[in-house]
């Protein structure tokens, strides 16, 4: 069973501090729902907040003994290079333990190819996770995508 994530970016959702109990929570919840779901590999883009905290909850399977993988697709070549140092270096940390890490485009960081990533994920994935208000936005983009696709939605309201 191969699951994906997408959701809102931090300042949507929680903030940067992903020590902040409500993204502990959904870190969590993450976990209950790959190991509800039974997956095997879990698909994350490597976005800033959602992506992240469901990247660092497979991690943390792993540590516990759950056989899983962590697939991370990157959309583009600069994808953290306007991130904060301290951001940059634990997705730096999360690539190096990743199973498989997919460059989706070896282009340079364009909006558009946010997109194609999430394509990519959900073509792949049976059941996507999905961190989503309801609002427009990139992630209702990829919700209306993964519709298209007649793919499962795990809808977690904010």
């Amino acid at each position: 069973m191969k699951m994906c994530v997408i959701g809102h970016r931090p300042k949507k959702l929680y903030g940067y501090d992903l020590t902040d109990p409500r993204w502990v929570r959904l870190k969590n919840d993450f976990k209950d729902i790959l190991k509800r779901n039974l997956c095997d590999e879990a698909i994350t883009g490597m976005a800033l907040g959602v992506d992240t905290v469901f990247a660092l909850a497979v991690l943390e399977l792993q540590k516990e003994g759950y056989d899983i993988k962590l697939h991370c697709a990157i959309p583009c070549k600069n994808h953290s290079c306007k991130w904060p140092e301290k951001s940059i270096l634990q997705y730096k940390d999360i690539l190096s333990k990743a199973d498989t890490v997919k460059l989706v485009s070896d282009e340079e960081y364009k909006p558009w190819l946010m997109q194609k990533r999430n394509e990519y994920m959900v073509d792949l994935a049976d059941v996507i996770i999905a961190v989503w208000d309801g609002s427009n936005s990139g992630t209702g983009n990829c919700v209306k995508y993964a519709q298209k696709c007649g793919k499962e939605i795990i809808q977690i309201q904010p």
